[in-house]
């Protein structure tokens, strides 16, 4: 309980993290419980973190530009960007792997881990409410 009490685990200080990769990087931290990262695990969630940036600015540029563009002699191709988000996708999928959180079994009883990660989200909307009512009575 006091774990997850504690704020969001840090990037490691020799992990380079963009700001825009931050809103990933909570969202792959908050798939566990504080307690079940370590120091090796939070560079890899760093690396999730950026390659899940990655892929939604590779989409965005697909969107914009279509799926078939011209190449040089002016004839229809499929735009390169579906296999840069394939490869992307597939680093995803290993990265999520490599920490278990890809909905896979891990290491100990799914029960427990669940339990221990309904316990990490309550712990942290009570210490969000309580900052809540610290800045009302400010």
């Amino acid at each position: 309980m006091v774990n997850a009490a504690l704020p969001l685990p840090e990037v490691p200080a020799h992990v380079r993290l963009r700001d825009e990769d931050r809103p990933f990087w909570v969202g792959v931290v908050r798939a566990r419980a504080r307690e079940e990262w370590i120091e090796a695990d939070l560079v890899v969630a760093a690396q999730l973190a950026r390659c899940q940036r990655d892929i939604e600015r590779e989409q965005e540029l697909l969107d914009s530009e279509g799926s078939v563009i011209e190449n040089q002699r002016g004839a229809p191709v499929m735009n390169p960007r579906h296999a840069v988000l394939e490869q992307l996708a597939r680093r995803e999928m290993a990265l999520m792997r490599s920490l278990r959180i890809a909905g896979t079994a891990s290491g100990g009883d799914r029960r427990d881990l669940d339990k221990g990660r309904k316990l990490q989200r309550q712990a942290e909307a009570a210490r969000e409410a309580l900052s809540d009512d610290e800045l009302l009575a400010s």
